[in-house]
């Protein structure tokens, strides 16, 4: 599946920022062509191969630089760049000011990214085209189950597993209606978060009785913005990144507070290759586009 090579694509890039990856590489280690690679890589995460490493790269020098007092040379060397002068030039090019000037000031506000990742910018691909409406939606009640860590840019290792609890979440339902889906207070900090935690469950209009769910949480009356998921979720983290990082930025959209979430048109274990799977429903402010 090509999503899924993309995926794995990420998790090797991920696993050592300072390798220099070439995309000939990258390309043989998923099974394709370099040019079918670099396209399929930008459809599915929103940005360039390139894009994608160096603008991960450059998030570990900030968090770097931010956290701890290794020379700057040394964190160039730790993230891919050869030398102090390049890792200077594409630190100033990226974030607007150089590596002394941001750890002594930081990011100005309004330049920082998306919480709890403030220093990951994605360098967006030309190419990205991507379809999304805006939904109206008024309160609804999670119910709910904990799912904690994320591991090479995924909630959820065990599919099966989760399929089964929602399976007996669904016979506990038996005919309300309801969505399946999971949910986020908030993004995780990093490709691997083992603080992360998921809430997955379903969506009703109204709470009730049941005995499946560890909690109830209340998804308030507002606006979305909602972004298609195509293909098995196991690669759904692919369609977050090009929605929450880079969707929002193309389509100059601006989260309000919120909780994020995700419901499923098929079940996680059995969601076919290009069949519309899943949606991703990120809380927004009211937008110059018409809702859907």
């Amino acid at each position: 599946m090509p999503s899924q090579n993309i995926a794995q694509a990420c998790a090797l890039i991920e696993r050592d920022l300072s390798a220099p990856h070439p995309i000939t590489d990258l390309a043989q280690a998923c099974g394709m062509a370099g040019h079918h690679f670099q396209r399929t890589f930008a459809a599915a995460t929103g940005e360039t191969v390139a894009g994608y490493i160096r603008s991960r790269r450059l998030e570990r020098a900030a968090l770097l630089l931010a956290e701890t007092d290794q020379r700057i040379l040394d964190i160039a060397l730790e993230c891919g760049f050869e030398t102090h002068a390049a890792l200077t030039r594409a630190f100033s090019g990226h974030f607007g000011l150089n590596p002394k000037t941001f750890r002594a000031e930081g990011l100005p506000e309004g330049t920082r990214g998306i919480a709890p990742r403030p220093y990951l910018r994605p360098i967006e691909s030309q190419t990205l085209t991507w379809d999304h409406d805006f939904v109206d939606m008024p309160d609804q009640w999670l119910c709910w189950r904990r799912a904690p860590g994320m591991a090479e840019g995924r909630f959820f290792p065990d599919l099966t597993q989760i399929s089964a609890s929602f399976q007996t979440l669904a016979a506990e339902l038996a005919d309300a209606e309801r969505s399946f889906s999971a949910a986020y207070p908030k993004g995780p900090k990093a490709f691997e978060d083992p603080e992360a935690v998921a809430h997955y469950g379903a969506l009703l209009s109204e709470k009730r009785a049941l005995n499946w769910p560890e909690g109830w949480t209340q998804i308030d009356q507002g606006r979305f913005a909602v972004f298609p998921h195509h293909g098995p979720l196991t690669t759904l983290p692919l369609t977050w990144n090009r929605a929450v990082r880079v969707g929002l930025r193309r389509f100059d959209l601006t989260l309000r507070p919120g909780w994020m979430f995700e419901t499923y048109l098929a079940s996680p274990s059995t969601a076919g290759r290009r069949a519309l799977s899943a949606l991703i429903h990120l809380p927004v402010e009211n937008s110059t586009y018409g809702k859907a």
